[in-house]
């Protein structure tokens, strides 16, 4: 999150989807790595509502890594919640796909 919105580099990249039809139908879902990104992923998720993606929004992943060392983010990705956390929403947005 920059300055309460989607940075620029990754709004940059989406602008040069837009013009075309790539992301239409496109299955996604948002993760991140920081509970501080209150707005971007919500100002994100309305830009690629926008674009036509195929949003899978049942259940957000966050396990907060952001400004963590290599080891401290193994470490935390190690954690049987976090796996099991990480486990369900991958097998969730599996069936969304299987499902459109």
């Amino acid at each position: 999150e920059y300055a309460h919105g989607v940075p620029g580099g990754m709004k940059n990249a989406l602008d040069w989807l837009v013009s075309r039809d790539a992301a239409v139908g496109k299955s996604a879902m948002l993760v991140h790595a920081s509970p501080r990104s209150l707005y971007a992923r919500a100002a994100l998720a309305e830009v690629m509502r926008t674009m036509s993606f195929a949003l899978y929004e049942v259940a957000a992943l966050e396990i907060t890594l952001l400004g963590k060392k290599p080891g401290e983010i193994e470490a935390i990705l190690a954690e049987g919640a976090n796996r099991q956390a990480m486990r369900e929403a991958v097998q969730g947005f599996l069936g969304f796909i299987r499902g459109r």
